[in-house]
């Protein structure tokens, strides 16, 4: 987590103020005695008053000068209370935003280790502070794993907030069903009735069986998860509306068998959008990747944020930022899962199952 550092409003900064403000003043009142004597100076060779209207003109000047003292005076007084007060305020904001994104770290999972020859790997990183992108990986039974990424709409403060409820109608909602489809229709609805269509998220559920080594998936109108199979890819297309956003929806489930030097990637818009280019679209820079070297899973995650970052954006948009994330699932070759086998201790494989709603 990055700390939050706030130095517009330490001690040792405001006496070093005095000074300047003293100087400052001290310039002022010389500029205005000047000016004002060079003013009365004009004013007696052009009009040659007499002594009392002199006296007069000399009660005036005098008068103007202090109320334009006073006056400036009082604005400072005002300004600099203000500021203090600005000052005061930006710091409640940054501690707030400080709780705020601990807790979101909080929220996250940790990471699937490698087991039953499948590697897993996930990064999250917000365009700021907080974000809106979240993922969570569940393990409601023996040889089943749940899996879900997600980005609620909008920006901010706003969409990190959403992500707790999210959280957690994912994981009570999957006490009852494993069912993609079922999953994602019912957190569409329970969403809906909380947030009446603002927010509402786009996301993919999964379903892995271990034993049976099949995939099972929807897409709730979320950048298409990507499969690559001996050099080529293709799309996990099946699904629905994104969650929250339609009363009574519905969504199709898609099912595949994994075969071993499989790679399935899922990915936020922060990466899809990225590579806005038609002669490039995300998941050839994916391919060109995995043809450049074999790579881990937790590799070829770095690899996507790394291009990801040096990416254009969406096209006329001017300083274009999102929140990233990527998760890769890859199965492992016999030789491959062998070493791995061989490399991780006993405790190591157990994925944290945890009902913390």
């Amino acid at each position: 987590m990055t700390r939050a550092t706030n130095n517009s409003a330490t001690p040792s900064s405001r006496p070093a103020t005095l000074p300047r403000t003293f100087v400052s003043a001290s310039a002022i009142a010389i500029a205005f005695y000047v000016i004002a004597g060079l003013f009365e100076a004009t004013l007696i060779r052009v009009l040659q008053p007499s002594e009392l209207e002199l006296d007069w003109i000399s009660d005036g000047l005098l008068s103007t000068a202090l109320g334009v003292a006073v006056y400036l005076w009082l604005y400072l007084r005002a300004t600099r209370r203000a500021l203090t007060e600005s000052e005061r305020a930006q710091l409640v904001i940054q501690a707030q935003l400080s709780l705020a994104e601990a807790m979101q770290r909080r929220l996250l999972p940790p990471v699937p280790a490698p087991a039953d020859g499948l590697d897993w790997a996930a990064v999250l990183i917000p365009a700021g502070r907080i974000g809106g992108d979240f993922f969570d990986f569940l393990g409601p039974r023996p040889g089943v794993r749940l899996m879900l990424i997600a980005d609620v709409s909008g920006k901010g403060i706003s969409a990190a907030m959403a992500l707790t409820l999210l959280r957690s109608t994912f994981r009570r909602v999957a006490r009852d069903t494993v069912s993609p489809a079922e999953l994602a229709s019912r957190m569409s609805d329970a969403l809906l009735d909380e947030w009446h269509g603002s927010p509402y998220v786009t996301a993919i559920v999964a379903q892995i069986d271990t034993m049976s080594r099949t995939l099972t998936y929807t897409n709730a109108g979320h950048p298409k998860a990507i499969l690559v199979r001996d050099g080529t890819s293709s799309e996990l297309a099946e699904g629905g509306p994104p969650l929250g956003l339609l009363n009574g929806a519905r969504f199709n489930e898609g099912t595949l068998t994994l075969l071993p030097g499989d790679v399935c990637v899922l990915v936020t818009d922060g990466i899809s959008e990225a590579f806005d280019d038609e002669l490039r679209p995300w998941d050839s820079t994916l391919l060109e990747l995995l043809r450049k070297a074999p790579q881990s899973a937790e590799q070829l995650c770095a690899a996507l944020i790394s291009e990801a970052q040096e990416g254009p954006g969406p096209r006329g948009v001017d300083d274009w930022t999102d929140d990233r994330t990527v998760i890769v699932l890859e199965v492992s070759r016999p030789d491959e899962t062998a070493r791995a086998a061989r490399s991780v201790g006993p405790g190591d494989s157990a994925i944290d199952v945890r009902d913390d709603s």
